[in-house]
């Protein structure tokens, strides 16, 4: 069964402490062509916790196509660039685990 988004900010929300995620597609969070939305619960408690986007074909194909597209610019930094990228991303991770 899924569920429409109300919301369309196109950005995870949390609306009474249901959060929603929609798709990340070249560097926004877009709603699925879809519209429906899978909900997620919790293995511990069986409660739902939110729900993640149902994406269509389209949708994969547009988020390929983006990724496709800045694989050349990723690709031409250094090592030392991609890892202070991943680092960074490892720090805000580990800084952020309550959040997320």
């Amino acid at each position: 069964m899924s569920e429409e988004k109300k919301d369309s900010d196109a950005i995870p929300t949390s609306t009474s402490s249901l959060t929603v995620v929609d798709n990340y597609i070249n560097g926004t969070f877009v709603p699925p062509t879809t519209n429906a939305y899978l909900p997620v619960t919790s293995p511990t408690t069986s409660t739902a916790i939110g729900s993640v986007a149902l994406s269509s074909k389209s949708d994969v194909n547009a988020a390929v196509s983006s990724a496709s597209a800045a694989f050349p610019s990723w690709s031409a930094l250094t090592i030392k660039s991609r890892a202070a990228i991943m680092l960074k991303f490892h720090g805000l991770l580990r800084d952020h685990a309550a959040e997320l």
